[in-house]
């Protein structure tokens, strides 16, 4: 039986939630509460909005991690994608789908059998009530960035790499940027293009390639940060004008307590407060089942898109595939749902962890396909192999590694990288 789904963004989780959707037959309705599709990849020069892209951005994995099922890139474009790219697949993805832009989602409860939403517009100028039998929260998490630096006194310029937009502002100082993944690595290698002297702190922040020559790696943790720059664990004192910090983000879920302006992880009154709480500093939502589903309400209340260090577009196919077996009663769901939290807490390494699969997103992608009765997407086994090798590229080359480029390989069903006109297959 058809249900009325409601989705939250107009992302790539919530586009590709709402293209399976309509497939299966839902009716469907859309919110977003910008002008546009494509939630993190639409660039904007503001900073402190909902845009994490920087100007001369690239892809971190090629394309073909990418994509959706049966729905490649146009054809001629390299592996390693400048973000308009990205964005432009998104909106041909969304051609044909119906969007509420402009609206913002302010409140969901579960009122009877249903879930009450209500919208406004931006201008506050339109409020709207609707009742629908599902939601789906698609509305990302790269926009709350996590400073632990954020009240060190520090006199020179300190900004999260949400911020970081054009590497000419640095034109001549002295940067320390804290965390080496691959943001961290990514704007370094920018930044040292015009500032005088960059330094890079992070525990994997020593590679087997040199860097610029005015790149300094340190293979450490930041003790402290102080009026003038930061102190190691060692106790060595490096002085600074800007301090970037590459340390990822928080969880929102918009919670309607009362009490936005006390609680600085929550942006906008949006869910009831019984249904939702972020652990552990904001670091675990709770309490889901798989990262997906509600376990109070595992077939109305989904959320597509928390987990990240993943092929993402893949997963959040994968995901809302799941999670729309079980609307229409077709998928699989244990009867101890309820431990799922406690079980997760047990193999991730951290709370931080906790959202983060990389080594077991392939088994992840593999049980949720068997429990939701579909197959597994094509070309899976591939794209693991081609998403371990590029990972191990970008510890080993993390200049280069985004020159190479990547095809299909029809004869040996296996992405083979394109070196000097000749393939070379992927041995992993």
């Amino acid at each position: 039986m058809p249900s009325k789904i409601c989705i939250i963004g107009a992302g790539a989780a919530g586009l590709v939630t709402a293209k399976h959707a309509i497939k299966d037959g839902h009716q469907v309705e859309i919110f977003e509460q910008t002008d546009k599709i494509g939630g993190t990849w639409v660039y904007s020069e503001e900073t402190g909005c909902h845009s994490s892209m920087y100007k001369t951005m690239k892809t971190n994995l090629p394309k073909q991690c990418l994509e959706f099922e049966n729905v490649p890139y146009t054809d001629g474009l390299p592996s390693f994608l400048p973000h308009e790219n990205v964005l432009e697949y998104l909106e041909n993805y969304s051609k044909e789908l119906s969007i509420f832009f402009n609206t913002k989602v302010t409140n969901v409860t579960r009122e009877e059998e249903q879930w009450k939403v209500t919208t406004s517009t931006n201008s506050a100028e339109f409020e709207s009530i609707n009742y629908y039998d599902v939601v789906f929260v698609c509305n990302g998490h790269f926009f709350e960035p996590f400073n632990p630096f954020e009240n060190s006194g520090f006199v020179g310029e300190m900004l999260h790499s949400h911020d970081y937009r054009r590497a000419e502002h640095f034109e001549g100082k002295k940067v320390v940027i804290v965390g080496a993944g691959p943001s961290g690595i990514d704007i370094t290698l920018q930044v040292a293009m015009t500032a005088r002297h960059v330094t890079l702190i992070g525990t994997h922040a020593v590679f087997p390639v040199v860097l610029p020559g005015t790149v300094r790696q340190i293979p450490t943790h930041v003790k402290n940060v102080y009026s003038e720059g930061v102190i190691t664990d060692e106790g060595e004192n490096i002085t600074a004008d800007v301090i970037i910090v590459c340390t990822g983000y928080k969880y929102k879920v918009f919670l309607d307590t009362g009490t936005a302006k006390k609680l600085s992880y929550f942006q906008f009154p949006f869910m009831d407060p019984s249904l939702i709480q972020l652990k552990h500093n904001s670091q675990i939502v709770s309490p889901l089942y798989q990262h997906i589903c509600h376990v109070d309400y595992p077939m109305t209340l989904f959320f597509i898109g928390l987990l990240h260090l993943a092929v993402t577009f893949p997963l959040f196919e994968v995901q809302a595939k799941y999670a729309l077996s079980l609307v229409s009663r077709k998928g699989k769901l244990p009867s101890d749902i309820q431990n799922f939290e406690e079980n997760r807490m047990k193999t991730a390494k951290s709370p931080r962890d906790f959202h983060v699969l990389v080594e077991e997103q392939w088994d992840y992608m593999k049980e949720l396909a068997e429990m939701g009765g579909f197959e597994k997407l094509d070309r899976m086994e591939a794209i693991r192999k081609l998403f371990v090798y590029v990972v191990e590229e970008q510890k080993r080359n993390p200049i280069g590694y985004k020159m190479q480029n990547f095809e299909w390989n029809d004869e040996d069903m296996e992405f083979r990288k394109i070196d000097s006109n000749c393939a070379v297959t992927l041995d992993k």
